[in-house]
């Protein structure tokens, strides 16, 4: 919770008017704006065999694999004066569905330059798998797969923050500058502008947030159907302290109402 604990009951109470009283009390506005990720963690493969992780890997946060093509040097056969060779990363999240990634491109030479491939991490993923596979059109083929034991990368869990129906708010860790943090929001929070059009939702509810009382960023916190979506707030570098607020939009008639705590917003410390 972060309301004093000495005025809960009182705004529980005014939980049935608050719609009116957060349109006049919002928190000031501010363009919505997509947030910005900050640069993710990278998996580097060197061409002398060594692996080194930069970053940390966080489930909800994409993760970068840079992969030298020294390390598979035997399939790389010719066609037509440019190269007829690939690589590729295979991977998989906890055992799941195996995905296939490129990490060659071939430059305006047509010669195979390295391409960084960006692996999405999804909310509640422990354990990401990784190996490599060469391939030409002669039919060589070869692996970098640590012997068949593969890559394995444990991921770790983002902190959530949950603001839930009865006005409550929780946080289940501690919010690092420059990693991600999940936001939950219960959209009975804000009932108003509940606009359909052809019998489909026709508004959303959005989080803003500013750091150090910087600029403001919004992003969606409600899918097509009014339904509530986990959302990664990226908190910035250097951030010492972050500020979250809520704003429900109707698409046709502009109607909107703000959940703010008052015009206060919900400040949460970043170590």
């Amino acid at each position: 919770m972060h309301r004093n604990p000495g005025i809960i009951p009182s705004r529980r109470a005014l939980a049935v008017i608050a719609g009116i009283l957060l349109l006049s009390m919002a928190a000031r506005p501010a363009p919505a704006v997509a947030a910005s990720a900050e640069p993710g963690p990278v998996l580097h493969f060197a061409a002398d065999g060594s692996e080194r992780v930069d970053g940390v890997l966080e489930a909800g946060r994409p993760v970068l694999v840079d992969f030298d093509l020294e390390r598979l040097p035997k399939c790389r056969s010719r066609y037509a004066g440019g190269d007829a060779w690939s690589i590729g990363v295979h991977y998989r999240v906890d055992g799941g569905p195996i995905s296939v990634q490129q990490v060659t491109r071939l430059d305006e030479n047509r010669h195979n330059v390295k391409a960084p491939a960006r692996i999405d991490l999804p909310l509640g993923a422990h354990d990401l798998e990784l190996w490599f596979h060469a391939g030409d059109r002669a039919g060589c083929s070869e692996y970098d797969s640590r012997y068949g034991a593969n890559y394995h990368y444990a991921i770790e869990q983002p902190p959530v923050v949950t603001f839930r129906a009865d006005w409550s708010e929780t946080v289940s860790g501690p919010i690092r500058a420059g990693r991600g943090l999940v936001v939950r929001y219960d959209p009975a929070r804000l009932p108003q502008c509940r606009e359909t059009y052809d019998g489909v939702p026709a508004w959303r509810i959005d989080v803003f947030s500013r750091f150090d009382g910087g600029p403001a960023q919004s992003q969606a916190v409600t899918g097509p159907d009014g339904e509530s979506v986990p959302t990664i707030v990226d908190i910035a570098p250097g951030t010492g302290r972050v500020e979250l607020w809520f704003r429900v939009t109707g698409r046709h008639s502009g109607c909107t109402a703000y959940d703010s705590d008052f015009g206060a917003n919900y400040p949460y410390p970043v170590s």
